[in-house]
């Protein structure tokens, strides 16, 4: 007997099968439809927002800890009314890249705040005078 022909003999099902069986009761359909059971509900795909991180960096090197925040699925409002001009342009470079990377936005609220929205968080923009575009 080849080694294929046993391992046929040992997988197919035979009579033990039936054995086992006999010790189950039956099933009834009426015991299900008593059950509790809880409506389906939609889950919303966007997460709800629980919070929005706001950060004063006053040098690039700071740059990690909000990009950590970010990447991780918050909101980031950048303040960056303490860091010098030429932070600034590296940090505000940074972000932007962060952004553009992770598929978010940056958008402008003031001449020196800026806000990192996830590509899961939608920011409505109203129309008001001086409204601050979006970058």
């Amino acid at each position: 007997m080849g080694m294929f022909q046993r391992f046929v003999d040992r997988s197919t099902l035979s009579d033990e099968y039936d054995e086992y069986e006999d010790g189950y009761e039956e099933y009834d359909d009426e015991e299900r439809l008593d059950a509790d059971v809880s409506p389906i509900r939609s889950v919303p795909s966007v997460p709800q927002l629980a919070r929005i991180v706001t950060v004063h960096p006053t040098s690039f090197s700071e740059v990690r800890a909000f990009a950590e925040q970010y990447r991780s699925g918050l909101p980031v409002i950048l303040n960056l009314t303490e860091t010098d001009t030429e932070s600034r342009k590296r940090i505000v470079d940074f972000a932007l890249g962060l952004c553009f990377g992770l598929e978010g936005q940056l958008n402008k609220v003031s001449e020196d705040v800026l806000l990192m929205t996830p590509h899961t968080v939608t920011m409505d923009e109203h129309a008001a005078a001086g409204g601050a575009p979006a970058f």
